[in-house]
């Protein structure tokens, strides 16, 4: 059959054409998913002319199954047809259909499938053959890019750090508003509220973790911060009182369920990285503030230990898969945002009292 030497219609189903589910690069098997290179159809391969040497293939990632970061010597174009993904590399963003991703040569990228049914895309080059057209000799370099997500994850953390500064319970905290004992007392009794559901946090974690390496940071965890909330009771002679409040409550118990449905890379990213960094920042600043009033000594004890337990959960952080990674980055903004609304909710209680 002579190029596009059809003299009729010819519908090819996607199914039809022959599916590449690996590539081997440099001795190291990497998946696919499904790639469907028009190439390998015979009817298309075929009708699509040389002159052009325009290069298509279906590429389909089930919901969480990864394409690991790689880079092409040639320009790409990515064009989401269905369903929903998320890309990591130089750019890591969320997909949705209708997205076109355009993809310079020396790029690194890679893609996680999400949503019900991960996601359809058509993959296209347009100045050579495809890259995986040749299986033996394809046009990719695959990436080590464990370190760099990691570092994309600490980086982000240190920014939603900076970022809770402004939030407003840090404006009460530095105010002339925290010289008045009803809303100082106000605001420590919405810590009290919290503190009893971060002791459900750090218990509940260590009750239903399963990885033997994140069950032994836990159990440290757990051992530094139990019975706070009782400490921070004890320590205002009986001068709290009650708060009741549908967002406080809301806001702390998220917190808690999500330790039933998360796994463990996710629990670590929401206790060290946003429990424990929120705590740093804050403690830092309200300790010396906090302490003339000789009250509790319960901003103190944070301010002392909380900048460590941050850091005692990065090192089970490292390494983890591109798919683990999306989903750590996902609960890391989740968390933030819950977080600087529970806060944002506590100063807002506190100036009540007033």
């Amino acid at each position: 059959m002579s190029k596009r030497t059809l003299n009729k219609v010819t519908v090819i189903r996607r199914e039809a054409i022959p599916t590449l589910r690996s590539v081997i690069v440099d001795g190291k098997e990497h998946g696919l998913g499904l790639h469907k290179d028009f190439r390998r159809d015979p009817v298309l391969s075929q009708f699509i002319p040389d002159s052009t040497r325009l290069s298509m293939a279906w590429v389909h990632l089930e919901p969480g199954e990864t394409l690991d970061a790689h880079e092409h010597p040639i320009e790409t174009m990515i064009v989401m047809c269905a369903g929903q993904g998320r890309m990591f590399g130089d750019v890591t963003t969320e997909l949705l259909e209708g997205d076109v991703v355009a993809i310079p040569r020396g790029c690194a990228h890679g893609f996680v499938g999400a949503g019900t049914h991960g996601y359809w895309a058509l993959s296209i080059q347009f100045e050579a053959r495809g890259l995986y057209e040749r299986p033996d000799d394809a046009l990719v370099s695959f990436k080590d890019e464990s370190a760099s997500q990691y570092e994309e994850l600490l980086r982000r953390n240190d920014q939603y750090m900076e970022e809770h500064k402004s939030n407003a319970i840090f404006r009460f905290v530095e105010s002339e508003r925290v010289n008045d004992a009803a809303q100082r007392g106000r605001l420590i009794d919405t810590i009290q509220v919290w503190s009893g559901y971060f002791q459900k946090v750090i218990m509940s974690r260590m009750v239903f973790g399963r990885d033997e390496r994140y069950l032994a940071l836990a159990r440290q965890h757990f051992a530094g911060e139990y019975g706070h909330d009782e400490n921070l009771a004890a320590s205002r002679h009986g001068k709290g009182t009650p708060v009741w409040d549908p967002l406080l409550e809301a806001c702390s118990a998220w917190f808690a369920s999500k330790m039933l449905s998360i796994d463990d890379a996710e629990k670590t990213v929401l206790v060290h990285l946003v429990l424990e960094g929120a705590a740093t920042v804050f403690h830092r600043v309200a300790h010396p503030i906090m302490a003339k009033f000789n009250e509790t000594d319960h901003f103190a004890v944070h301010d002392l230990a909380d900048d460590g337990h941050l850091e005692m959960g990065l090192e089970v952080l490292k390494g983890l898969s591109p798919a683990a990674y999306a989903r750590c980055l996902r609960i890391q903004k989740e968390g933030w945002d819950m977080l600087n609304a529970l806060t944002a909710r506590m100063a807002e209680l506190a100036e009540a009292a007033g």
